[in-house]
C-alpha cells in the first residue's frame, strides 16, 4: 500500500471509520475515515484509506489562528457553499497540516481538512466549493500514530504531545494533530 508523504502523527481522539451506529464515542456519532489498527511500543498506529477529503490553505505563524479561519471556510462550505446549495453532515476529525516556512518567525502553509462524509467517497467526489478558498482532494493512503490527552488542543499542548509522540515511535518524519492537527513548525515565536 502507497502512503501520503509525510507519514502523520496524531495527537488527538476525534478519528475512526466505521459507520456513526458502529463508531466509538471519539467520532461523535460523525462518520469518520476508515483504517486499520497496529501499534509500535505501545502506540496505537492507523493505516487510513484513502479518502476524499474538503480543505483550505491558511497563511499562518500560529496553528490556533489557522485552524479557527480553515475550521469556519470549511463550515461555510458543509452549511451550503457548495455547488449543490446543500448542508453537508459534519464528520471527524478536522485534519490540519502544516508546512513550514523557510525560517523562524515566518508563516506556515496550514492545510485544515474535513472528511468527506461516506455518501460522498465514491467518485465523484463531494459536491464542489462555490468559494475559491477551498477545494476537494482525495488524500492517499496514510500512516499514523496516536495519543490521546485531555483538555483543549491549542498549539502549545499539541506540540508538547506530538513531541512526545515522535520519540515513541520510528516511522514518523512529521508532526499532526487531530481534531486540531499539527505537522512540524519551525517558525513559530
Amino acid at each position: 500500500m502507497k502512503l501520503a508523504s509525510p507519514t502523520k502523527l496524531i495527537t488527538a481522539a476525534s478519528l475512526l471509520g466505521l459507520a456513526a451506529a458502529d463508531s466509538p464515542w471519539f467520532c461523535h456519532e460523525n462518520d469518520c475515515p476508515l483504517f486499520t489498527n497496529s501499534s509500535e511500543g505501545g502506540t496505537e498506529v492507523r493505516i487510513y484509506e484513502a479518502a476524499y477529503w474538503t480543505s483550505t490553505n491558511v497563511s499562518s505563524t500560529s496553528l490556533d489562528e489557522a485552524s479557527s479561519i480553515g475550521f469556519h471556510r470549511l463550515f461555510d462550505y458543509i452549511s451550503g457553499e457548495n455547488d449543490s446549495g446543500g448542508a453537508i453532515d459534519m464528520t471527524s476529525p478536522v485534519l490540519n497540516q502544516v508546512i513550514p516556512g523557510a525560517g523562524p518567525n515566518c508563516n506556515s502553509t496550514f492545510i485544515v481538512s474535513f472528511y468527506a462524509p461516506f455518501a460522498y467517497q465514491a467518485d465523484p467526489g463531494p459536491p464542489q466549493p462555490t468559494s475559491p478558498d477551498v477545494y476537494v482532494q482525495k488524500l492517499p493512503a496514510m500512516q499514523v500514530a496516536v495519543s490521546e490527552f485531555g483538555g483543549f488542543a491549542n498549539q502549545k499542548v499539541v506540540i508538547a504531545e506530538a513531541a512526545a509522540l515522535e520519540t515513541e515511535v520510528s516511522f514518523l518524519p512529521s508532526l499532526a494533530n487531530l481534531p486540531a492537527p499539527l505537522t512540524n513548525l519551525p517558525c513559530l515565536r
